[in-house]
């Protein structure tokens, strides 16, 4: 009994403090964008993500790419299982590359980055400061 409560606190605890890292607010230093036929964009300094304690948070991408503007500003739910992160918008009718299943590879309290695509063929690589 005693071991099965010594496992069950230090499970808790594990994943309590996984989630506590990604909490706050990041910049958005990269956002890679790659697709199987070779192409590749690169965007420095493409915005911010927060991540709120409650599992809310909030968008504020800016970026332009070939020539056309592209803004994501909108509130947004998020949920962490092991390493999936997972951002649903707030409003279904607004589309979003952000909303959707992130991989997160690295998990550290000044670093993320996260991996995800489009369904498709293309990948795309977030690489997160903390603010």
């Amino acid at each position: 009994m005693r071991k099965s409560f010594f496992i069950a606190a230090i499970s808790v605890l594990f994943i309590t403090s996984c989630s506590q890292k990604i909490v706050g607010t990041w910049n958005i230093d990269q956002y890679e964008i790659n697709d199987q036929k070779g192409q590749k964009a690169v965007l420095k300094n493409a915005g911010e993500i927060t991540l709120k304690k409650n599992g809310t948070g909030e968008k504020n991408v800016r970026y332009s790419i070939f020539s056309n503007d592209y803004s994501d500003i909108q509130p947004f739910k998020w949920n962490l299982e092991e390493t999936n992160l997972t951002i649903t918008g707030s409003n279904p009718k607004e589309e979003s590359d952000f909303n959707k299943t992130w991989i997160v590879i690295t998990n550290k309290s000044k670093k993320q980055v996260w991996k995800s695509t489009d369904g498709s063929t293309t990948v795309q690589v977030l690489e997160l400061s903390k603010k």
